[in-house]
């Protein structure tokens, strides 16, 4: 097995920060990123990557700074360690919403 490291273990001395929603398909493993999770910027790089079947039952997440693919429960530890978090809306303590950022 094939160990992948992320682009965030190359800089262990800079900050990580959560940048935006993402989703990664089942399918080929592409993910797609926007503002929020199936927003109009999301749909629009999912109808030229493979149309949202692809990506409907997608893991849902985050990307940092570098590109790198987050999980909720990922990103969620980055924006508390951070303090980037700006505010609860509910459903919110073991995973990270877009809603929690801005």
């Amino acid at each position: 097995m094939k160990v992948i490291m992320k682009n965030s273990e190359k800089y262990p001395d800079v900050q990580e920060w959560v940048v935006c929603a993402a989703i990664k398909s089942i399918h080929t493993g592409l993910i797609v990123c926007g503002p929020r999770h199936f927003d109009p910027t999301m749909r629009a790089v999912m109808d030229v990557t493979g149309g949202s079947a692809s990506y409907s039952r997608g893991e849902q997440g985050f990307v940092n700074q570098w590109g790198d693919f987050l999980t909720r429960e990922e990103a969620l530890a980055i924006v508390q360690k951070n303090g980037q978090k700006r505010r609860s809306c509910g459903g919110d303590t073991h995973r990270l919403f877009s809603e929690n950022l801005y």
